[in-house]
């Protein structure tokens, strides 16, 4: 067998590993990360260098800066001013966290904005009585940021990667905001359905227990230790300014863990404590994930997809609602184990010069790559800023059920946009 039939048939296995829940979501991830070397896709360095990727830098670090956070005192008291403005119905509070991510993330990528929001939801969640939780508002933050990222060629790579395809092609290119009455659309959608029912189906199938670290227990009783606040607020603040701006090439673990560095030499949290506290299975899971992602590629195996469906479809490939109805349905399924900018330089690869042989609009097929590899949430490990909420606890039914939901929400949105926008019918 090819590489690309056996990286499927191990991503296969993983899958139903995870949906039989027979291991850990942290523990069938790595099988099947092994696997791929085993099976000669990846080698031990390939698979292994996802453990020093930025990402997981990335967590580690917001990890321990939430820590100082919280047991400096201001974290609870941060917490309890957002609390009474924004925390008494934690239905309320997941639409308006939901939105402000997808707003903010159109200019900055949202692996950043999650890390930043993690530290302000969970203080409310600790001060609020039980009445918030980060299990109900965590996944709704990673799901904002992912969406919103696409609204503008700022938020994210897709968009941008997709973009530089259309201009090697001669075709017209997006502007700015391009994305945007899409990207809109889909958030307007999902934010009406939590406010109708999302968010009760989301508290049904969240039934496990809230994770609380032992920084967040009592949190409303710490007192503030000035010091150690004033230091841990400006090092969130100059790490919040530097995610943004990234100077000098610096790449966002790089600045998370020195931040947390800094935390720890100036003893504003324990090292000992933080590092003993550290939710180590999401840590592992987008780790060994970024490995399966890297054996996947390697694979060939979504180019062979892609190919096998357009040879299935024929002449239907002319029709161009065929065509965005293939690249989105194909780029949603693919993006749960490919990272999304490979992912998106494959698809528009593929797709715009196929449309322009046959005659269509490249441009729609172009917002079908993008859009169609934006919104997988079904799995831990379909992007960065997804696994990174696996902090909360979430199991892989979880990611499944309401991820996944939340996906097809944005599809269906996304094609009907596409077909009216581009007056496809």
């Amino acid at each position: 067998m090819d590489n690309s039939t056996i990286a499927l048939i191990i991503v296969g296995c993983t899958c139903l590993l995870y949906v039989l829940e027979i291991f850990p979501v942290a523990v069938t991830t790595t099988v099947g990360m092994l696997a791929m070397v085993y099976a000669g896709i990846l080698t031990p360095a390939e698979a292994f260098s996802g453990f020093t990727n930025t990402a997981v830098l990335l967590v580690i670090g917001m990890v321990i800066i939430i820590n100082a956070l919280l047991e400096s005192g201001i974290g609870g008291k941060i917490g309890k001013v957002l609390t009474k403005y924004v925390g008494k119905k934690e239905k309320t509070f997941v639409v308006v966290v939901f939105l402000l991510a997808a707003v903010l993330s159109m200019f900055m990528t949202n692996a950043s904005l999650v890390a930043m929001f993690m530290p302000f939801i969970a203080s409310v969640a600790a001060t609020s009585g039980g009445r918030i939780t980060k299990k109900n508002t965590y996944l709704p933050l990673a799901a904002g940021g992912l969406i919103g990222g696409t609204g503008t060629l700022a938020g994210s790579t897709a968009p941008l990667l997709a973009n530089n395809v259309l201009a090697e092609v001669g075709a017209e290119t997006m502007g700015f905001f391009e994305t945007f009455p899409i990207a809109f659309s889909i958030v307007a959608v999902i934010a009406v359905c939590y406010m109708t029912f999302l968010y009760k189906v989301q508290v049904k199938c969240f039934d496990f227990q809230e994770v609380s670290e032992e920084s967040e227990q009592n949190v409303s009783d710490v007192p503030i230790n000035k010091r150690k606040a004033g230091i841990s607020i400006t090092i969130f603040i100059v790490c919040a300014i530097l995610f943004v701006i990234q100077p000098f090439g610096w790449e966002l673990g790089q600045i998370a863990i020195t931040g947390a560095l800094i935390l720890i030499m100036t003893k504003c949290v324990d090292g000992k404590k933080a590092l003993k506290n550290m939710f180590w299975p999401a840590i592992v899971t987008l780790g060994a994930a970024l490995g399966i992602a890297k054996g996947f590629v390697n694979s060939g195996v979504g180019e062979s997809i892609i190919n096998w469906l357009v040879d299935i479809l024929g002449e239907g490939v002319a029709n161009p609602i065929v065509l965005v109805t293939l690249f989105l349905v194909s780029g949603y399924v693919l993006s749960l184990f490919m990272s999304n900018g490979s992912l998106v330089s494959m698809l528009a690869a593929v797709g715009i010069p196929m449309a322009i042989e046959v005659g269509c609009n490249p441009m729609p097929i172009a917002m079908a790559c993008v859009f169609g590899a934006s919104l997988a949430m079904a799995t831990p490990a379909a992007t960065t800023s997804v696994t990174m909420v696996q902090v909360a606890g979430y199991r892989f039914k979880d990611y499944f059920k309401i991820g996944g939901l939340i996906g097809i929400i944005g599809l269906v949105t996304a094609w009907v946009c596409l077909v009216l926008l581009y007056g496809l019918l």
